[in-house]
């Protein structure tokens, strides 16, 4: 007998096991409580995802292609590179901080050697309009010709900076001004000196 997969059972686990992992961590969540959670048996959610590690991956490529379509649908070619690394700055950190359980969960896997190499492969591959941005900063001159992965890695880090502040701050000065300030931090430390 073929078992037909639902897609919105697919989504009920993947949100269920991002609730979960968020709250209680990936390696404190069992495969049994996501599928209990989310009102099905575990035989149910192996169907879907044979293993944890499949459920921990397809939330990777999922958050990364989420986070990604926002961006990307904000990019313009005619956009300088400033106006494009703010963009992306921008975006990220709305999606961020309105999507609490994916950063949380991102957090988690991000550099803790779960998530594996094919998959970060796959997962970098949404990712391309960071590149692209920093391939036309260099060409324009407008940024320095510092390694492409020192900048994206810098990039990457002042925004996890700007959520933690903006979620254990949120009084402390406006989100707005937060975002404005957080990139001109990051602008003024990769801009070149004619810009």
């Amino acid at each position: 007998m073929v078992r037909h997969l639902i897609p919105e059972k697919r989504e009920l686990f993947l949100n269920t096991a991002l609730r979960l992992f968020a709250a209680k961590g990936v390696s404190q969540t069992s495969t049994a409580e996501i599928a209990k959670e989310a009102g099905a048996g575990a035989g149910t959610l192996f169907l879907y995802f044979p293993t944890k590690q499949d459920l921990i991956h397809a939330l990777i490529l999922r958050i990364g292609r989420d986070i990604s379509a926002e961006i990307n649908s904000r990019l313009k070619p005619e956009l300088s590179a400033r106006e494009e690394f703010f963009a992306i700055w921008q975006a990220s950190l709305q999606w961020l901080l309105a999507n609490p359980h994916a950063y949380q969960y991102v957090q988690q896997v991000r550099d803790s050697g779960m998530i594996a190499p094919e998959v970060v492969a796959e997962s970098n591959a949404f990712f391309a309009y960071y590149y692209e941005a920093i391939q036309k900063g260099l060409s324009e001159g407008s940024i320095k010709a510092y390694p492409v992965d020192f900048i994206g890695g810098f990039l990457y880090q002042g925004i996890v900076v700007c959520v933690n502040y903006l979620r254990t701050s949120p009084q402390a000065l406006p989100s707005d001004e937060v975002i404005q300030m957080g990139f001109q931090i990051f602008w003024d430390g990769i801009k070149s000196a004619k810009e």
